[in-house]
Parts: structure tokens; C-alpha cells; sequence
């Protein structure tokens, strides 16, 4: 054998050698850096478990600071527990009820929460609007459970033991819906004071199974109150905390990775709330991967006896390369761009897989920003919508009836003046105040006598009315000046083309299971053209509200009934009753008014 194969040889062997024990401490290293991996791995999954829970229960914590910030909802909800202790007007009462719906039902709440339920001790209870599936669209719903006890209720009383607290309550059928057993879990608060009541925040137990992770073969169990099992995601995961239980509870510190028969552990609770989570993950799932690890090492150690260190640095070169793009794509990412960019494949280098950690935070970062302020502004807007619809009512009465004046004052010049002037300055009064919505039908029907008396004294003789409105109803209540544009209506439009004497009747009754109101003409009525597109008006304002919770704009003029009925809508919403017909037996216009009330 020549001297220079004999060298190539030794140096070979010596190569062999070294690379071979190489690959066996590069193995082991490996293994003991990915089992490191693991348990890092293993602690941030069930970090980021926390924090999900966290953010989850914060939103519905949020729902119900913002309900107990608001000051017209706080001081009805006082109002209502005054009651129980002394009886109050039956107008302030069912005012504090109605603020209370309206409050629920925004679209912050709506959005953020399966269900918002405010009950006190008087059985009132008031939630927010769900919506829930048919066919293949979604409908509002907000049919509430008329037969509940709240002593059957065993978490209420949970609540109230901890004195203003929140309670988180585990897996649960929704008590509150009206043949609903949807599965939720829900935050619960007793309100301070005597006779103040809950509120409650649910949300739908399937929302659990999006929470997010990096490693699914990691399972994890949510334990709320201590020991109470809220949510997991393994079906021996119960099982297991049975077996290890003193193992866990005893050995397991807070924040750290216990390793027990290959299996390892950890558990980390939340600071905001009485919630942990732990999670495990099984050695039968780790030995694969170091054996799998091994023996790319053993195989590496062999590829470095063959290859040259420059191809080394071409090949860390092109590994590093698609990283550092992906890198780009992330921090380039928005909402318009989100979906088209989902697909992206995990980093390859503990570095590249810090940068790729820190992209993604602060792409979170922008996009909760962006939801925030889309929140707010969706708040603002609902809270906006009755404002705007209130202050469109049409005021070319207010200037007919200042001409009716006028003519009377220069022809006549008799104190028939003075009792029109007091007249208008009732409905003045009572048309400018925005400090109240709404009004029991009592006071709009004083309105409305006072508009009668002005339109006596402009067709004198000409025109008759009729009030004839069941006393059971005088208190309920109805947006302000309903009545008046029910009743201007029928004068503007239903004797336009007649000279026929006009008669106006308004009537209110009660029957089993709702109240109505109509007011009628003996008027030219309306074509049926026109009245298609009248309702199909009403059904548009209909979907605006409910359904794309939008706000309502309508010009100076041209609201008259569509008005009416969304201002209307925004008070009872499903259980309005809004009708508008030509008369069947006779000429003239009928529009009907009121609500459906639950059976006793």
C-alpha cells in the first residue's frame, strides 16, 4: 500500500472516529435540548392557554363594567330594586325596564358575548339580543324563559356569597332562553345593595374547542374555582389528574415542568381570575422524536465526514433564507391581507423562530387595535340611533298650526287666541324636551288633545274626533309624539283629494295577550302600489335595525310612518306590533299600534 493511501486511510479512520462520537454527543445533546424544547414548549402552550382564558373572561368581565358605567342603566337597575321595597309609579318603572333592553342590546355586547342576562329578586330579567341559526341565515331572537325560580338557580347564590365578586361558573345549560339548552359557561356578579340583582355573561362551550396551539399533541385540562373542571381537551385527562393527583398537587410548583416516567407536567393559574390550566404530554408521544433525533445526528456526523465546510455555510445560507421571507410576509400582513397569507410554515432555528414569535405579536397588536376601535365605534353608533331617529320628527306641523293662528288673530281678533296660544305652547313644551324618550300613552293623549283643539279651530265643523283609550293602558309606554304622527298622517294624506267631513277616531284596547292602539280616517285611503312600498319600507328599516344592528337616516319631511315605526322598534323589537291597512268595510286609512305581552 503506497504511503499517501495509508495516510488517506489513517486520516479517514481517525475521521470516522471522531465524527461517530460526534454524532453520539451531538445526539444526546439534541435530545436533551429537544426534550428542553418540550418542556418550554409545553410551559408557553399553557401560558398562551392562560392568557386566551384570560382574554376571553376579560371581554366578558369588560361587557359588564361597561353596563355598570353607564349611568342610566346603573340608576335603573337601582330604581327597580327601590321598587321592591316600595311601590313606585308603574311609567318609571316600566322606563327603567325599557333602559335596561335597549342597554343590553348593543352591538358591543351582542358581539362579544353568547348572552347578557341582568335579573333581580322580582323575577324582572332582561338579556341581550342572541342570534341563532335557520337555514342558512341568522335571526334575532331574544324569547326569554318566563318560568324560571331563581332559587333553582344554585350559582346565583354562589355569587352573592362572595359579596360583588365574580364568579366563573363551569359547563351549564343556558337557564334563560325560551326552550334553549344551549351548553355555556358564564361570569357571574351579584350587584352590591339590597335588592340589586346578577348580571351574567355567557358564552357557548364550543368556543373552547378554538383555543389555539402550537403542539396538538399537548393536552390540557381549564380548572376554575380551584378544583372545578371547566373544559379539556383530552378525554383521559380527568382520568389522569385522578391518578397523579397527589403527585401533582404535592411535587408540581406553580410555572414549572414536572417529569414523571417520561411524562411531563406543568401548571400555570391566571392572575386576573380563579382559573389554571394544566397540561401534560405524554413520553410515548417525546420517544419517537428522540429516536427520530438520533439518528439524524448519527447521519449528520456522517454527511460532515463527507462534505466541505463551505457547503456547510451554502447550506445554513439557504435554510436561514426562507426564514428571513417569511419573516417579511408576517410583518406585512393586515386585515385585507390575513387570509392570503395564512398557510405559512414554522421557522427552522430557535433565532428565526424568536423573530417569527415577535412578528406575530406585533401583527396581534395592530389587529386588536383595529378591533377595539371597530367595537367602540359600533357602540357609539347604536347608542347614537334612537338620538338620531328622535330628533327627526317632522316639524311642518309646528308651522300650520302657527298659520292657523295667525289667520285667526287677523280676521277674528277674539281671546279665542289665548286658549290657542296655551294650545301650542303645550305641544311646544312637550315636543322640544329632550330629556325624556319616551312617555306613558296618558301624557301623549294630553298632547293630543291639545292637537285636536288646533285642528278644531282650523276646520271648525268639518272635522270630528273620537278618544277612546282603555284605562289599563294609560301607563304604558310609547315613543314620544307616536300618537300626533299617527294622527297628522291622516291629515295630510287621507283628506288631500276629498272635502269630504273628516272623522278621526283613536282607540285603545287590551286583549289576552297584547295591547294596541289604531287610529283611524274616513279618508281617500291609499292606493295598493303605494302601500306595497310603504311595507316593503318598514321591512327595510326592520333588517337595518335587528338584523345589521345599522342606524336609521331619514330626510326632514319624508318620515311620517317609517319614523314611527323604527323609533317604536328600537323599544319592544319583537314584540311590536305595527299594522297599517286601508279600512275593509269603507273608506279611509287604519294604523295599528302596540305590543304583544307575555301570557299570565
Amino acid at each position: 500500500m503506497k504511503f499517501r493511501s495509508k495516510i488517506i486511510f489513517a486520516y479517514a479512520l481517525i475521521a470516522f472516529l471522531v465524527s461517530l462520537a460526534m454524532g453520539v454527543v451531538v445526539g444526546q445533546n439534541s435530545i436533551r435540548y429537544e426534550k428542553n424544547i418540550q418542556k418550554n414548549n409545553l410551559l408557553i402552550t399553557t401560558r398562551s392557554y392562560v392568557n386566551q382564558m384570560d382574554e376571553n373572561l376579560g371581554r366578558m368581565d369588560a361587557i359588564m363594567q361597561y353596563i355598570l358605567s353607564n349611568q342610566e342603566i346603573l340608576e335603573s337597575i337601582t330604581l327597580l330594586a327601590k321598587d321592591s321595597q316600595e311601590e313606585l309609579p308603574v311609567m318609571y318603572v316600566r322606563e327603567a325596564e325599557s333602559a335596561i333592553r335597549v342597554g343590553l342590546s348593543t352591538s358591543y355586547i351582542m358581539k362579544n358575548s353568547y348572552r347578557t342576562v341582568f335579573v333581580n329578586d322580582n323575577s324582572f330579567l332582561a338579556s341581550s339580543v342572541i342570534y341563532t341559526p335557520d337555514a342558512d341565515v341568522e335571526i334575532p331572537n331574544n324569547r326569554l324563559n318566563t318560568e324560571f325560580r331563581l332559587e333553582d338557580i344554585s350559582y346565583l347564590e354562589d355569587a352573592a356569597a362572595v359579596g360583588g365578586k365574580s364568579v366563573i361558573v363551569t359547563e351549564h345549560q343556558d337557564p334563560w332562553g325560551d326552550g334553549n339548552h344551549e351548553k355555556v359557561y358564564s361570569l357571574v356578579k351579584a350587584l352590591r345593595g339590597e335588592g340589586m340583582g346578577y348580571l351574567e355573561v355567557e358564552s357557548r362551550m364550543d368556543t373552547l374547542d378554538s383555543l389555539k396551539s402550537s403542539d396538538e399533541d399537548i393536552e390540557f385540562l381549564i380548572l376554575v374555582n380551584g378544583d372545578e373542571l371547566l373544559y379539556t381537551n383530552s378525554g383521559s385527562g380527568e382520568e389522569l389528574l385522578s391518578e397523579k393527583s397527589s403527585l401533582i398537587n404535592e411535587q408540581l410548583v406553580e410555572e414549572t415542568v414536572l417529569e414523571d416516567s417520561g411524562d411531563i407536567y406543568t401548571k400555570v393559574s391566571s392572575d386576573q381570575f380563579a382559573l389554571s390550566v394544566l397540561a401534560f404530554k405524554r413520553g410515548s408521544l417525546m420517544g419517537t422524536e428522540y429516536k427520530r433525533i438520533f439518528l439524524s445526528a448519527f447521519l449528520a456526523a456522517m454527511v460532515v465526514f463527507c462534505v466541505s465546510l463551505l457547503f456547510i455555510i451554502f447550506l445554513s445560507n439557504v435554510l436561514v433564507r426562507p426564514v428571513k421571507r417569511l419573516q417579511k410576509v408576517v410583518e406585512s400582513t393586515n386585515m385585507e391581507n390575513l387570509q392570503e397569507n395564512w398557510n405559512l410554515k414554522e421557522s427552522v432555528g430557535p433565532d428565526e423562530f424568536q423573530e417569527l414569535t415577535n412578528s406575530f405579536q406585533y401583527m396581534a397588536v395592530r389587529l386588536n387595535t383595529a378591533l377595539r376601535n371597530e367595537k367602540r365605534a359600533a357602540m357609539l353608533q347604536l347608542q347614537a340611533q334612537f338620538d338620531t331617529l328622535q330628533t327627526q320628527v317632522n316639524p311642518h306641523f309646528i308651522f300650520n298650526v302657527l298659520n292657523i293662528i295667525s289667520s285667526h288673530a287677523v280676521m277674528d281678533n277674539d281671546e279665542v287666541i289665548c286658549e290657542m296660544c296655551g294650545a301650542l305652547g303645550n305641544m311646544l313644551r312637550y315636543s322640544t324636551n329632550t330629556k325624556e324618550r319616551y312617555a306613558s300613552v296618558e301624557k301623549e293623549i294630553e298632547y293630543l288633545n291639545s292637537y285636536f283643539y288646533l285642528l278644531k279651530a282650523r276646520y271648525e265643523n268639518r272635522l270630528e274626533v273620537s278618544v277612546d283609550i282603555d284605562s289599563r293602558i294609560r301607563e304604558q309606554i310609547i315613543p314620544k309624539m307616536t300618537l300626533q304622527q299617527l294622527v297628522e298622517n291622516c291629515i295630510q294624506h287621507g283628506f288631500h283629494d276629498t272635502d269630504v267631513p273628516m272623522y278621526i277616531s283613536v282607540t285603545g284596547t287590551v286583549l289576552e295577550d297584547r295591547w294596541m292602539i289604531r287610529v283611524q280616517d274616513n279618508g281617500s285611503g291609499i292606493k295598493d302600489e303605494k302601500l306595497k312600498e310603504l311595507k316593503k319600507k318598514l321591512a327595510e328599516v326592520r333588517k337595518e335595525i335587528l338584523e345589521q344592528s345599522m342606524s336609521v337616516d331619514m330626510e326632514i319631511g319624508g318620515m311620517g310612518l317609517a319614523n314611527t315605526y323604527a323609533r317604536c322598534l328600537l323599544i319592544y323589537f319583537e314584540d311590536l306590533i305595527f299594522e297599517i291597512e286601508n279600512v275593509s268595510d269603507g273608506p279611509g286609512f287604519l294604523v295599528t299600534v302596540g305590543q304583544r305581552t307575555p301570557k299570565k
